[in-house]
């Protein structure tokens, strides 16, 4: 059973998810090949290739090479359904290296091991294929400007987090953030360089929340945040760093030019017998009164 994969965080999932996915769908197509071409050699006499028969021949394989290579860098691929596979691609190439050596001896190939390569090779594809499927239905959520989780699963998730900290016993709080006067960035400087803006604040949400919070892009230039294990207080805390974040830097265009970028957050926790809906509208609420007191600001729902 493979291990579960967590490519959870969306600050950790693109560029690189598309990456990992595109080179895990060209190792499935890539071991179909090697294994035709292990066959041929079998059955037509030919010369069985040095790379199948060397002690390393899970590294000469393109995919070893890159999984080599990713393993340094860590990440994404450091976990452990990136390890099952990992041995799973080991195993198949010991085993047809094994065969190998019985052929090039000229001694017979017993059933059972030739039957054993046959099914390290379908636990391989079946480990890559399960990974793959993670990884689609990971980038299906995605919204693809900003790299945050886009509306379509949010309520889900939502109430899925609700359920498990009435369970617990934990806080639960969530987070409605505008970006600040963002129409006049369009009317400004043109929509490219709005997106340009879009993209990088998220890309500044995503890499200061904690590693369990989870970023929506609620609509236009809005955010909706998840905050687990985090009662009205630290909500607002974190939010006031996300703020801060923010606005640090003014947001570099193509054109060398620089906007200033800020955001006003509203704030609210789930009470017990709180639903999703009536807690975002909550949020919406201080949401507005933070705009209303001069945008730029953090404000926690009172009500």
């Amino acid at each position: 059973m493979t291990a579960s994969l967590a490519p959870t965080h969306p600050s950790a999932v693109s560029p690189d998810t598309t990456v990992i996915l595109d080179a895990i769908d060209a190792a499935v197509a890539e071991h179909m090949d090697w294994l035709q071409a292990w066959h041929r050699a079998l059955f037509c006499r030919d010369a069985m290739p040095q790379d199948v028969l060397s002690p390393n021949a899970h590294l000469l394989c393109g995919f070893g090479a890159w999984l080599a290579r990713r393993r340094d860098a860590g990440g994404l691929i450091d976990q452990p359904a990136f390890d099952e596979l990992e041995e799973a691609h080991r195993r198949m190439h010991h085993q047809a290296r094994f065969l190998a050596g019985i052929v090039e001896r000229g001694e017979h190939v017993p059933p059972r091991e030739y039957d054993g390569l046959i099914e390290a090779v379908n636990e391989f594809n079946a480990h890559a294929r399960r990974i793959a499927s993670a990884f689609r239905r990971l980038l299906s959520d995605l919204d693809p400007l900003t790299g945050a989780h886009n509306r379509q699963a949010m309520l889900d998730e939502l109430e899925r987090e609700r359920a498990r900290a009435e369970r617990a016993g934990t806080r639960l709080c969530v987070a409605l953030a505008d970006l600040d006067h963002f129409k006049r960035v369009n009317d400004t400087f043109g929509h490219a360089a709005g997106d340009r803006v879009l993209h990088v604040a998220a890309g500044r949400l995503l890499a200061s929340v904690r590693p369990y919070d989870t970023v929506f892009r609620y609509g236009g230039e809005e955010f909706l945040l998840c905050l687990p294990n985090a009662d009205l207080a630290t909500a607002a805390a974190i939010c006031e760093r996300l703020r801060a974040a923010l606005a640090e830097t003014p947001v570099e265009l193509e054109d060398l030019r620089w906007v200033p970028v800020t955001a006003s957050f509203g704030v609210a926790a789930f009470e017990p017998g709180t639903g999703v809906r009536e807690a975002i509208m909550s949020a919406d609420r201080a949401l507005y009164a933070a705009k209303e007191a001069g945008r730029d600001r953090v404000m926690a729902a009172v009500d």
